[in-house]
């Protein structure tokens, strides 16, 4: 139930679109491209949430999302 749900003490990332997300914080790697392969993984790493056809990126998700990938991808 949503009564039972707690906030952390941090203020809430801004979601951005993909276009704000590629201005603001210049990813090293084709994020279009990255959203095409690893969409699931993403959406599961809380980095990617769809809401109608806009696809929204929580930012800080993204790059512990892309660390972690880079690690596993290491091996």
């Amino acid at each position: 139930t949503m009564g039972n749900f707690v906030m952390e003490d941090k203020k809430p990332t801004r979601l951005l679109s993909v276009e704000e997300f590629e201005k603001k914080h210049q990813p090293p790697i084709n994020i279009r491209w990255a959203i095409q392969k690893s969409y699931c993984e993403m959406v599961e790493a809380g980095a990617l949430l769809r809401y109608g056809r806009k696809i929204l990126i929580d930012p800080d998700a993204f790059w512990s999302w892309l660390k972690e990938k880079g690690r596993k991808d290491a091996y």
